[in-house]
């Protein structure tokens, strides 16, 4: 008895001495990078009424050296209000020239030490934001991601959903539906000129696959469908 009282106390306590957070937006999670760009830039914005100490940066292949750049990389946001980081290439960036390339661009908030909560028991997080950022070469400059899209082969093998893109496109998708029944979250993405297998949570029954990809402003493309 006294067990199912102490420890739902504990959890409210820790609760309590955890200061409140708005925290760190950054305006997208997904950023496209076309060749021959300066650069491209992120707006970040603090909802807090504390400073962070923000940190950004691309993440490089491993074993590579950076292919992207942020400036400015480290920085001080005061408490509501915003700032914007660019990104540009560097020297070292050596993607393929048939294919769109994914990298991720990164954005820690760190925030201050409180001294008011010196003297609890209290956990002081830096939060990682981290988004897509797809690197678009030249010979893909004139095509469009969303009419290519339609290209897609589907196949369904029992709870086996097998998926070939035959594009230069890097796709996520908006929406997968068979037979009206959302299946998008098996899936979520498909790199360029590849194959995908995924096993659905359910065997699900029909005929007819449909889908929307997320096209280069972060919202649904055209609505495709195929028989399976």
């Amino acid at each position: 008895m006294y067990k199912s009282i102490y420890y739902p106390a504990i959890i409210l306590a820790f609760m309590l001495c955890m200061p409140a957070r708005a925290g760190i937006v950054v305006e997208s999670t997904r950023y496209l990078y076309k060749q021959g760009a300066r650069e491209i830039t992120a707006q970040i914005d603090n909802k807090d009424n504390i400073p962070y100490l923000i940190k950004s940066w691309v993440e490089a292949p491993k074993g590579q050296a950076p292919s992207f750049m942020v400036t400015p990389p480290l920085f001080r946001l005061e408490g509501n209000e915003k700032n914007t980081v660019r990104i540009f290439s560097t020297a070292n960036l050596n993607a393929p020239a048939d294919r769109e390339s994914i990298y991720f661009f990164n954005v820690m908030a760190i925030p201050p030490s409180d001294d008011s909560y010196a003297n609890a028991n209290t956990v002081q997080l830096a939060v990682r934001h981290r988004m897509r950022l797809v690197y678009r070469p030249q010979a893909l400059l004139e095509k469009s991601i969303n009419s290519e899209a339609e290209k897609l082969v589907w196949k369904k093998v029992g709870k086996k959903l097998v998926i070939k893109n035959p594009t230069p496109f890097f796709y996520y998708f908006n929406s997968i539906k068979i037979n009206g029944n959302e299946v998008k979250s098996s899936v979520n993405s498909i790199e360029p000129l590849s194959t995908k297998e995924v096993t659905l949570e359910q065997n699900m029954s029909g005929s007819t696959l449909t889908w929307k990809i997320v096209n280069d402003y972060g919202g649904a493309g055209s609505l495709y469908s195929t028989s399976l």
